[in-house]
């Protein structure tokens, strides 16, 4: 089932208006900053999700499985997912060590090249190919930088909360999920 990104972001208004009790030691300020900070964490990271299932749907939808490319694309999709989901995993580990970790960076230049390499299959795959889908691949996913300061700033329970609304909206799902 699919969930609407007006959804997300309803729902993830309500949690975060439920998050100024749990922010710990911030002013006002900061409270509203951090916030902000994250809804807008969320909706990127949405964008990523939504952008990289859109090509999976395409090519399942105007690539015969027998071609050739089919597989190539679904192989190059489950490394960007993996490569996506691994800098997650970082940004997450980060958020709940209060430590900014250093493979962090790496980690999300690996999964932009992982994602531009996807994308660049996919729509080669795909006709009308390159000319109708002209972006920059390698740049299609962004990752926010301050996202594991953002989390920090979060009590741990509501920590834990945010994370766990983060997994179940923006990890990406695996080939045949979609």
């Amino acid at each position: 089932m699919s969930i609407s990104r007006n959804a997300i972001l309803l729902s993830l208004g309500a949690v975060l208006m439920a998050a100024f009790m749990f922010i710990d030691a911030c002013t006002p300020a900061e409270t509203s900053d951090t916030l902000n900070a994250l809804d807008a964490a969320l909706s990127t990271l949405v964008q990523n999700r939504s952008l990289a299932e859109q090509f999976v749907r395409d090519v399942k939808t105007n690539v015969d499985a027998t071609d050739p490319t089919y597989p190539q694309v679904m192989e190059d999709y489950e490394a960007a997912r993996d490569a996506y989901n691994h800098c997650l995993d970082l940004v997450e580990l980060a958020a709940k060590t209060n430590d900014s970790h250093p493979a962090i960076a790496r980690a999300v230049e690996e999964s932009q090249n992982a994602t531009g390499d996807f994308l660049t299959r996919a729509t080669r795959s795909l006709r009308p190919s390159v000319d109708t889908r002209g972006i920059a691949f390698r740049r299609a996913v962004v990752i926010p930088e301050d996202l594991p300061q953002n989390l920090n700033r979060l009590s741990k329970r509501y920590r834990t909360q945010m994370i766990r609304q983060f997994d179940d909206q923006v990890r990406w799902r695996s080939w045949r999920q979609l």
